[in-house]
């Protein structure tokens, strides 16, 4: 009975969750990012603390599309550094087995960890750090294919490319490594489920073009739970216009965008998988262990009038296993990085030296472009060199770099 009482004097804690913030993802559809960053940094410091990295996630994203690199590069490392161990305490560890998945720390599922990556990886290059750019995307990588102890087929092709791109860039040697794994991993993608072309020209030529357009596109897949205890952690693709990009370079075309991460697939196909099986699996202690305290509560009121010890044994177990059944919350953690794009799409161009003005269209399924989404640059090209852009298919907000 001492047992028991310790059991329900912890239900508090064990049952308490910690929600998704409330991300304003209407005005960031809108292109208001200053207001959504505003938001990410005042539930930082006053909202819950398990969030933290989320909320930075949403703040760096948004610094960056605003052109504020040096802050973005802050905010998407301090998320990254909170995303990147595994490592729990004791307390935080047995809340999460115990009680709700989401009364931990979040650190991300792996397709958030590697966008945390991809996002952190343009900072740095914006400042001029190629090779830390690439150590940003090897890292992602390693996220990419790693859950706990498990290891699986790393897929995002996007990843692989930009490490082999800013390898060549900074002088450093691998770059064909890299781009030989990422024509491995688009294929394995775009086999398994993957919006995109498992013959890309652009990973046919991965290092062609001086002039390279990053292009999150779309709004990224929601994360809702699913089952008869919500213990399954799914996702759902959410609309949105955009579906591709085209470009000119002084009024000529360069082509249509392409696809080298799909952000739905990538968040169904590893991180939304595994996570299933491991909440089913507490889904089904929960039940078991519900079954079993009725069965043992019952046999004790059956034997009650001869009041031995097997009677008091059983009506003890299963009290127990009915306040455990009750305590296990097997509902998924549904918390995720809600202002992510659903695919990243690329378009490279050959382009001589000198003053040149780009436009990006983003074009709908049927191929007619949105005119409120049009991006306009001024940009010089220099003799020797890279200039890269990151457009999301967002309204441009005032003051944007």
């Amino acid at each position: 009975m001492r047992r028991l009482s310790i059991v329900l004097a912890a239900a508090p804690l064990f049952g308490c969750a910690v929600s998704q913030p409330r991300v304003p993802v209407g005005r960031y559809l809108d292109g208001d990012l200053a207001s959504v960053r505003a938001f990410a940094e005042r539930e930082a410091v006053e909202g819950a603390d398990e969030n933290l990295a989320l909320l930075l996630n949403v703040q760096g994203q948004c610094e960056l599309y605003l052109g504020d690199d040096e802050a973005a590069r802050e905010s998407l490392l301090r998320a990254g550094q909170i995303m990147g161990t595994w490592a729990t305490g004791g307390g935080e560890a047995t809340a999460a087995i115990v009680g709700s998945e989401s009364s931990k720390t979040y650190r991300g599922d792996p397709y958030e960890k590697a966008m945390n990556a991809f996002f952190l990886a343009y900072a740095y290059l914006a400042k001029g750090e190629p090779d830390n750019a690439r150590a940003a995307l090897k890292r992602g990588i390693l996220m990419d294919a790693e859950v706990g102890y498990e290891s699986y087929q790393a897929d995002n092709a996007l990843l692989f490319w930009m490490a082999g791109r800013m390898t060549r860039l900074y002088g450093g040697s691998g770059a064909d490594a890299f781009f030989e794994e990422a024509r491995a991993a688009n294929t394995f993608a775009v086999e398994h489920g993957s919006r995109g072309d498992v013959d890309s020209p652009l990973l046919a030529e991965p290092d062609r073009g001086n002039l390279v357009i990053l292009l999150p596109v779309g709004l990224g897949p929601e994360k809702y739970g699913g089952g008869t205890e919500q213990e399954l952690a799914r996702f759902r693709s959410r609309p949105h216009a955009a579906s591709a990009a085209v470009a000119s370079v002084d009024g000529a075309s360069i082509g249509r965008s392409t696809i080298l991460a799909d952000v739905d697939y990538q968040a169904r196909t590893l991180g939304g998988t595994v996570m299933e099986g491991i909440r089913a699996g507490k889904a089904v202690f929960r039940r078991s262990s519900r079954i079993a305290g009725v069965v043992l509560l019952d046999q004790a009121i059956r034997n009650s009038e001869r009041r031995s010890d097997k009677a008091k044994a059983q009506a003890v177990i299963g009290g127990a296993l009915l306040a455990l059944s009750a305590l296990t919350a097997a509902g998924a953690d549904t918390r995720h990085w809600s202002t992510l794009p659903s695919t990243v799409q690329v378009l490279v161009a050959d382009v001589p030296p000198g003053a040149h003005e780009v436009v990006v269209d983003f074009v709908d399924a049927g191929g007619a472009p949105i005119p409120s989404l049009r991006k306009t640059w001024d940009v010089t090209v220099p003799d020797a060199g890279e200039v890269w852009l990151l457009a999301p298919s967002l309204p441009t907000p005032p003051g944007a770099g």
